[in-house]
């Protein structure tokens, strides 16, 4: 393990995808520090960084054994100096996990995560919009299947077209069954009894959401990350405007670029259903901007940054900072509290001060979908050199890198070609 012993602290982060590496690449950048990122296998985005020491420890199906690895990890970094380690995850599979194991890992690892209870009550989708009733928060006409359930009584309340997404994130992960999606877009009720049936099949058993289908193209999307205190307070709200997502069926609805913004009542909302349930730490929320009613209807809070969160250190707000700052204390972070990157206006919960452009894609690719009004702000910052891509960091020396971003366009060529984005 090639971690200093002078390091002062240590992130461990669960995961292997683009948001595990921004976050070990955020923490680099603020601290100075590497993480060990812990995927079930090595791949080239977090393979050969400056700011990662890998850790695979294989398929994580078996929880007790992925504790296991984490525990003889924590005791190996810590093996000749006393230092706090952080624990994170990329995935809510991997938030989940350490919420139900919390108290051994907690023994090992400073954990920035609400205890479990609190997760589910946002995790589990049919709890959030449940939640979401209660507070009067805007949010889709939404109806919950469940395994054996009378489809025909529950399709009586449902007009189509229809979006149909697991409750349970994390239980969806080891659903197998031809044709899967993240997010599945049904037209009639013989594609939803179809769905269903190989849903059944395949061994999922929590709640399947059916949902009221807002009209209205990627750039309709919305995402608003948030920071909440140790004493569960909503202190800061960084908006953002989807310019387009990604279509291929295993990244369906990912962002692919984001303008960052503010948006008072989202983030007031989003504070609102956050404190209630006595949050800590950071959350994101997914939304949609309802052009019918001009209102923005929340969909389900990730209980964790986002897997494009980089569109908050591209606007000037590491959340890493935020992390140390939070949950290890100031004397892990001696820089500047005070930025020009974020702005209060008036409602009590800090916002993002810039407009910049978050993208994954090349820039000539981007171009191709930039016919909207949040696309015409995504133009006039690429045009003004405001963009960020979150694997483009000049620390990273290593060729193989260089050729990795490479073979990364060339993929989302291909994965536009295929996928193109759509709209109902």
């Amino acid at each position: 393990m090639v971690i200093e012993n002078s390091q002062p602290f240590v992130p461990v982060i669960l995961g292997g995808d683009i948001g595990t590496y921004t976050l070990a690449r955020e923490f680099y950048e603020a601290y100075q520090v590497r993480s060990v990122v812990v995927p079930a296998s090595g791949n080239g985005v977090i393979e050969h960084s400056v700011a990662i020491e890998l850790h695979p420890i294989g398929s994580m199906v078996d929880q007790g054994r992925v504790v296991e690895e984490l525990i003889s990890l924590a005791q190996e970094l810590n093996a000749e100096v006393d230092r706090p380690l952080m624990l994170f995850g990329s995935l809510d599979f991997h938030i989940m996990l350490i919420a139900e194991h919390r108290a051994v890992l907690s023994e090992y690892f400073v954990i920035p995560y609400p205890e479990l209870g609190t997760i589910e009550g946002a995790a589990l989708k049919e709890n959030f919009y449940a939640l979401a009733d209660r507070l009067g928060i805007a949010h889709p006409r939404t109806a919950v299947y469940r395994a054996g359930e009378d489809l025909q009584e529950l399709a009586q309340s449902l007009t189509f077209p229809l979006i149909g997404k697991p409750s349970s994130s994390g239980d969806w992960i080891a659903a197998k069954f031809e044709g899967k999606q993240k997010i599945h877009t049904l037209r009639s009720i013989a594609e939803l009894e179809d769905l269903l049936t190989r849903i059944d099949a395949s061994g999922y058993t929590s709640g399947y959401i059916l949902q009221e289908y807002i009209p209205g193209s990627d750039d309709a999307m919305r995402l608003c990350t948030y920071f909440a205190t140790q004493d569960k307070k909503v202190i800061f709200a960084g908006y953002g405007e989807v310019v387009v997502e990604e279509h291929a069926p295993l990244v369906l609805g990912n962002s692919a670029a984001i303008v960052t913004g503010q948006h008072d009542q989202m983030s007031q909302d989003g504070a609102r259903l956050l404190e209630e349930l006595g949050w800590q730490g950071i959350a994101m929320i997914d939304a949609k901007y309802d052009h019918r009613d001009g209102s923005i209807k929340f969909f389900e809070i990730n209980p964790r940054l986002g897997r494009n969160h980089y569109y908050l250190t591209a606007a000037g707000v590491n959340p890493a900072r935020f992390y140390v700052t939070e949950f290890l204390g100031v004397e892990f972070d001696r820089s500047d509290p005070h930025t020009d990157a974020v702005l209060d206006t008036g409602i009590g919960i800090l916002q993002l001060s810039r407009q910049h452009l978050f993208t994954v894609l090349p820039h000539h690719l981007l171009r191709r979908f930039l016919d909207s009004e949040t696309g015409q702000k995504a133009a006039a910052l690429l045009k003004s050199g405001k963009v960020s891509n979150p694997l483009k960091f000049k620390a990273e020396k290593h060729p193989r890198r260089k050729f990795y971003l490479v073979l990364n366009a060339v993929n989302h060529y291909r994965k536009y070609k295929k996928f193109p984005p759509r709209s109902l």
